[in-house]
């Protein structure tokens, strides 16, 4: 049986692909691991890549994905919503493709509908 690696903070390979990812991505980024960090303490999150994209870890656990394009900023997967009408309602401008939400660099920046993602992730792994 293998055991899900338990690991916390950044990874090489994470901070690598932030150097040469769009700046506006890496900014953008950087406001996704705030939320993060705001409901997580430090020592639990773990951020390394994987499917070649920097991805945050729980525990262990998969909480998301994030891609950074040359325009927008992608989170992967769509957090479950069907409970709450509500989130569901608010996600559907950035609903692109299945199972992805895009954030372009050129709009206001969606603070607390990030907060409630980053909440419906956490709620989906624990």
């Amino acid at each position: 049986m293998n055991a899900k690696k338990n690991v916390s903070g950044i990874a090489e390979e994470t901070t690598a692909y932030l150097q040469q990812a769009p700046a506006r991505g890496a900014e953008r980024y950087a406001l996704i691991r705030s939320a993060v960090l705001r409901q997580v303490s430090g020592d639990r999150v773990g951020e390394r890549l994987s499917y070649k994209m920097p991805s945050f870890f729980v525990d262990g656990r998969v909480l998301l994905h994030v891609g950074l394009w040359d325009e927008h900023l992608a989170i992967y997967p769509v957090p479950d919503s069907a409970t709450d009408a509500a989130l569901e309602a608010d996600l559907t401008p950035y609903r692109k493709a299945k199972g992805t939400l895009h954030f372009r660099y050129a709009d206001p920046w969606p603070a607390e509908l990030i907060d409630r993602i980053v909440a419906a992730h956490l709620e989906r792994i624990q």
